[in-house]
């Protein structure tokens, strides 16, 4: 898998700018890059219920007060330190909203599912390898060659196809779900003709 100078490079060369050595160059496109990637990466695992990325935790009370409270929502918690994006919780009926870092729900016990952050880059799938390298271009362009032209190409190649294509395939990973045959179904074709 690429390291994140390979990406970096990947993205430089699909913009038209010179290549690094490494991350900690001292070279203008190496600082830029090294600025940009984070909040690249971060802006596209918040995106989407990344399957490589998904994380479970029960949360941990936290011993902050709040200066008050909703009506029967008073147990806060440490939102986890890698946490970018909750998309579930363990109790489907809990009641509970994020605040800064922290988390303040109904329910005892809390267990959430979220997106982590993740910068292992051999972790990721192809297909969010080639959105992320597009989100780099987009984000790196202007600051590099001053061109909102390149800049917006990405964003518009980012936002329409490798996204989405990333998405997709992000969904497609896991159980395969059958569709039942429902009541019409089954009276339509079902063996009950006993005039044959």
């Amino acid at each position: 898998m690429a390291t994140k100078t390979e990406l970096i490079n990947k993205a430089l060369t699909l913009i038209g700018a010179a290549p690094i050595v490494s991350i900690t160059d001292s070279s203008n496109n190496a600082r830029i890059a090294n600025r940009v990637y984070d909040s690249s990466l971060r802006s596209l695992l918040s995106e989407c219920a990344w399957n490589f990325a998904v994380k479970r935790a029960l949360l941990a009370t936290s011993s902050e007060t709040l200066a008050w409270y909703h009506s029967g929502i008073t147990i806060v918690y440490a939102r986890p330190s890698d946490c970018i994006r909750i998309f579930g919780t363990n109790d489907v009926d809990a009641t509970w909203y994020e605040e800064g870092d922290l988390i303040i729900s109904d329910t005892s016990d809390l267990g959430i599912r979220y997106v982590q952050y993740l910068d292992t880059t051999s972790r990721f799938p192809s297909s969010f390898t080639e959105a992320f390298i597009d989100r780099l271009c987009a984000d790196m362009a202007f600051a590099i060659l001053n061109s909102a032209k390149i800049a917006q190409v990405y964003i518009e190649k980012y936002e329409r196809v490798s996204l989405p294509k990333a998405r997709s395939e992000n969904a497609q990973v896991g159980e395969q779900q059958f569709l039942q045959d429902d009541a019409w179904e089954l009276a339509k074709y079902n063996n009950s003709n006993t005039d044959a």
